[in-house]
């Protein structure tokens, strides 16, 4: 049972189209746990947890250039800085192999 068609009247019910979702909050740059890294000659790579985020279970797979640093803030959005990363990818088997090849082959002429 419902309300009349043109009642003018609204009906309570818990429906919700199906394009509207709840987006995925921003990783906060100061609530991370650092799950795997690798460092080559002119850039590393970082798998990361955001504790905050919920895409991807909070993880991320990103490439840097230069020599690792500890750093207690860590934003994974692209900007001019040499903080920031330069590549992202999947978080999966592929992703860590592809961001993995990418720093292994990265020139002094990036850095």
């Amino acid at each position: 049972m419902g309300c009349p068609p043109f009642s003018g009247r609204r009906c309570r019910t818990n429906y919700q189209p199906a394009s509207v979702h709840t987006p995925a909050p921003n990783p906060d740059p100061s609530r991370w746990e650092l799950l795997e890294k690798i460092e080559y000659e002119h850039g590393y790579v970082l798998k990361v947890r955001y504790l905050d985020c919920t895409n991807f279970e909070g993880v991320k797979v990103m490439v840097y250039k230069g020599k690792y640093t500890k750093r207690p803030s860590l934003d994974p959005h692209f900007c001019d800085g040499p903080d920031a990363p330069i590549a992202r990818f999947r978080p999966d088997t592929e992703g860590w192999l592809n961001a993995r090849h990418l720093a292994m082959n990265l020139t002094s002429c990036w850095v």
